[in-house]
């Protein structure tokens, strides 16, 4: 397992792709902060809420929130990642030699999810980082104390990556179930769009908990059945995925 991290961190370093997503991350964060732009999907936040938000005074404080918001549109930077974690060795099928050198299906799926979930960590923290990094240089107040800016810094990136990493093993799944790269990357990027128009279309209050890019802006103390959801959820994907590959022929 650990040879199987080792091998798909080297392969990132020298993948060009990662260092594009990097720098595409940090110019959307920098310019969205700057320019005060508001937007993403969610079951609760809608266009009057995104309104409310951007209408008004920016503080270092607000951007940081407002980038919980919009975490919906760096779903379309983050595929990436999957794609070049868990893409090209099952495009290619290449994936059969590492299972034939001895690691269990379910090491395999974990050690992939590892390096996605530290990769997504990684991510997040340089793009929270960048919104706070703009307010500050555009010289705006922090929007609160030392202490509550730098909580709500540490939670909001650790709880982004948690959550889209849950997202994204709802892809895994689906990879290791159809074999194509395509439909868990289509999957994954409108899932956000999928979540909304369930909650239209039912109006099923339950929605709400696999809402995982409406948790942001919301206390600690009401994340416990959002975190619950998503565990139980992370367990039967990456489970499901590993049963599958054992049940296939390599």
């Amino acid at each position: 397992m650990i040879n199987q991290i080792r091998a798909d961190f080297y392969r990132q370093i020298h993948t060009t792709g990662m260092y594009i997503m990097l720098v595409l991350m940090i110019i959307y964060a920098a310019t969205t902060t700057l320019g005060q732009s508001v937007g993403g999907v969610t079951v609760r936040g809608d266009s009057g809420q995104f309104a409310q938000v951007g209408g008004k005074s920016w503080s270092v404080l607000t951007g940081i929130k407002v980038a919980n918001m919009g975490e919906t549109m760096l779903l379309y930077v983050f595929i990436g990642v999957f794609v070049i974690i868990f893409g090209y060795e099952f495009s290619q099928k290449v994936y059969k030699n590492t299972l034939i050198s001895g690691i269990s299906r379910l090491a395999f799926v974990l050690a992939k999810y590892l390096v996605m979930l530290l990769d997504l960590l990684l991510l997040f923290a340089v793009n929270f980082l960048t919104v706070l990094m703009a307010g500050l240089v555009a010289g705006r107040p922090l929007g609160g104390s030392l202490g509550t800016l730098f909580g709500t810094f540490s939670l909001s990136f650790v709880a982004a990556t948690f959550f889209v990493s849950v997202i994204f093993s709802i892809g895994v799944f689906l990879l290791v179930l159809t074999g194509s790269i395509m439909i868990p990357a289509i999957v994954v990027v409108v899932f956000p769009l999928i979540v909304s128009v369930l909650h239209v279309l039912g109006e099923w209050d339950w929605i709400k908990y696999i809402d995982f890019f409406g948790v942001g802006g919301m206390k600690v103390s009401a994340l416990p059945p959002y975190i619950a959801v998503s565990l139980v959820l992370l367990v039967v994907m990456i489970g499901s995925s590993a049963l599958m590959l054992r049940n296939k022929e390599l």
